[in-house]
């Protein structure tokens, strides 16, 4: 590693012994594998080549690969670098190359004001409370290219965002597909500051519910194998019974942290929302077990577990959604169509205000389930969200 680092006359740049130190901190079979790859020897190489401290922005100006993102996992675990939210900071950096790429001078200035002041702010924000998902990205992405393809269409038909009428629009949204109501958050933005014409553009659908478990008892029989085949890995068993059983998404669940799991005399308790929820066996030994037993296999840098129930691949961080889902796929869990199923039969059953207080969902969003679900309480729910239950 030192020879990979070294300058032509074999020193290391002072600049370079803090990256030194947190690489020496992996475990060496993880670290030696690392280095067998091109990519890493060729980062490693740039870094020796530079100059300065390596900082968020040095890695930035590299290729996004997974080799420059277990390196900077590393250096922030060690606080070579300070943390910050990587999903946030790659939208950043995706949308200064994109509006690059929008050749109308005006057209990308009311693109970047949007961006910036509708979406960034919000994600910021966010941030500060919890990590940005990638799903909330996307949709941001999704929601500014339809915003640059609405104005090149407008723009051939010699129109504008400031002049089209409400024809055009709907001449646009009878093109139809996903990505033209995509565009509504970018219109009505403008429209709501009297900048632009007032237009309706119909909210997008939801997808909530449509893709469910086929079986009616599948769920229980997933739920029973989870529970009792010990041939299962226990992290899979763990997350796979948080999904069926409690409708917790996938993204939730590998951020959970072991503090919310509580050992009390009488039993487990979780918190997955506003309060505990008293877990049954054999979930509750589960659950406990998985907390002494879990092991973190971090890439480089520092090994610990964390906080984290499911710790990741990347140092001092959880284990990534994406890989969660892959995990749940191996056991035969389709998470969206599990989740779906085990909302819609809580909802059945219980009250929208339970509902959002034990898997932790707002309060509009688990009236939507209970409707959904031909929840019968509906009136006492709306009742309690108008006066503003918490």
């Amino acid at each position: 590693m030192h020879a990979a680092l070294a300058n032509p006359s074999g020193d290391l740049r002072p600049e370079l012994e803090p990256l030194f130190s947190a690489l020496a901190d992996s475990k060496a079979p993880s670290l030696l594998l690392w280095l067998s790859h091109q990519r890493p020897k060729q980062i490693l190489h740039t870094l020796a080549e530079g100059t300065g401290p390596v900082t968020h922005a040095t890695l930035d100006e590299m290729p996004e690969s997974k080799a420059v993102t277990y390196l900077r996992a590393a250096l922030v675990a060690t606080d070579v670098l300070p943390a910050r939210d990587e999903q946030l900071a790659s939208l950043e950096r995706w949308l200064s190359v994109f509006l690059q790429q929008v050749g109308d001078r005006q057209e990308r200035a009311l693109i970047s004001r949007f961006a910036t002041w509708v979406h960034l702010r919000r994600l910021r924000s966010r941030a500060r409370r919890r990590p940005v998902t990638r799903g909330e990205c996307q949709t941001v992405r999704h929601d500014v290219c339809a915003a640059v393809a609405l104005q090149r269409w407008l723009r051939r038909r010699g129109s504008s965002v400031t002049t089209c009428d409400q024809a055009q629009i709907d001449e646009w949204l009878a093109q139809s597909g996903r990505k033209h109501t995509q565009a509504r958050s970018f219109l009505m933005w403008p429209a709501a500051q009297g900048h632009t014409p007032a237009v309706h553009v119909p909210p997008r659908g939801t997808s909530r519910g449509t893709e469910r478990l086929k079986e009616e008892d599948e769920r229980w029989q997933i739920s029973k194998r989870l529970l009792h085949d010990a041939d299962l890995a226990l992290p899979g068993r763990v997350a796979g019974c948080l999904v069926v059983l409690y409708g917790q998404p996938v993204s939730r669940v590998a951020q959970l942290t072991t503090d919310k799991i509580l050992a009390e005399a009488d039993g487990v308790q979780l918190h997955l929302g506003s309060r505990p929820v008293e877990i049954p066996e054999p979930l509750g030994s589960l659950l406990l077990e998985l907390v002494r037993s879990r092991q973190a296999l971090a890439v480089l840098g520092q090994n610990g577990q964390g906080p984290w129930l499911f710790p990741g691949g990347r140092a001092g961080q959880a284990m990534t959604a994406s890989h969660l889902t892959v995990r749940l796929n191996r056991l035969g869990i389709c998470a969206r169509a599990s989740r779906n199923t085990a909302l819609l039969d809580l909802a059945a059953q219980i009250p929208a205000s339970v509902l959002s207080e034990i898997p932790g969902l707002s309060i509009t969003c688990a009236v939507a389930w209970s409707h959904d679900a031909g929840n019968t309480r509906l009136g006492y729910v709306a009742d309690i969200a108008r006066r503003g239950y918490k």
